[in-house]
């Protein structure tokens, strides 16, 4: 299986990934070994933390996409926390989607669940664009309340959970949580979520022995590739478009 991950913070001191050029080179290699073919950088987007912008970004990328080993392709978006301004910055161009494409990483306050969420996804989606939910196993609130997920799915977002969660990485609760919501049927994707070599690595295989063991090749490829390559799709056929 070749595996794209969407989530992954590759560039090289823009956020609190990677330090430095050599780092991020090193991440990629790693990846590669670890059967990664495709991988989104997607830098956090977080106000008066990282400041990050598409023009930013895009930078970065540039930067880092002249120097990445032979052997995986480099696209980006980045993980935004969400704001109250959020829509009119997305239609102002300020942050990114992956890639052009209409999907859109996003990221709660690491303590609250916003009342408005709901009405939030929707209003994305009556614009055209997908937000996929960041890691909601290591929320504190999320990763005991299902019944908030169900909703946002409802409503039309997608759910990203962490690969080092379901191998333990994150601690058991943790783990637990990331089961109970691949038992539930709530988990559209799974990604590195990687920030470095060591803690945080840029690797899917392990997570997806798991996966495999506990619910099957189907649900594997379905999480780590096939639901991936929609988004490629997306972006292929926006690319497409924009050159008629």
């Amino acid at each position: 299986m070749n595996f794209i991950d969407i989530h992954c913070h590759i560039l090289p001191g823009i956020d609190d990934g990677p330090v430095d050029m050599r780092e991020s080179v090193e991440m990629a290699r790693m990846a590669i070994d670890d059967g990664i073919s495709t991988i989104f950088a997607t830098p956090h987007i977080m106000d008066g933390v990282y400041d990050n912008t598409t023009l930013k970004i895009k930078e970065a990328y540039g930067e880092l996409l002249s120097s990445l080993p032979a052997g995986i392709t480099l696209l980006c978006g980045a993980d935004v926390r969400i704001s109250p301004d959020m829509i009119k910055k997305i239609e102002r161009g300020d942050i990114p989607t992956l890639h052009g494409s209409g999907y859109l990483l996003i990221e709660l306050p690491h303590f609250v669940i916003p009342p408005s969420m709901n009405d939030f996804v929707f209003n994305l989606k009556q614009r055209g664009m997908t937000p996929i939910l960041t890691h909601p196993e290591r929320h504190l609130l999320l990763s005991k309340n299902l019944t908030v997920l169900k909703s946002l799915r409802s409503f039309g977002a997608m759910i990203q959970i962490t690969a080092q969660s379901i191998i333990g990485g994150f601690g058991r609760d943790i783990r637990k949580a990331s089961i109970s919501m691949l038992k539930e049927g709530l988990v559209d994707f799974v990604a590195s979520d990687a920030h470095n070599l060591r803690k945080r690595p840029p690797q899917l295989s392990a997570a997806c022995r798991q996966v495999e063991a506990l619910f099957g090749d189907e649900t594997a490829r379905r999480l780590f590739a096939l639901n991936q390559k929609q988004i490629v799709g997306a972006i292929e056929s926006a690319e497409t478009t924009l050159k008629q």
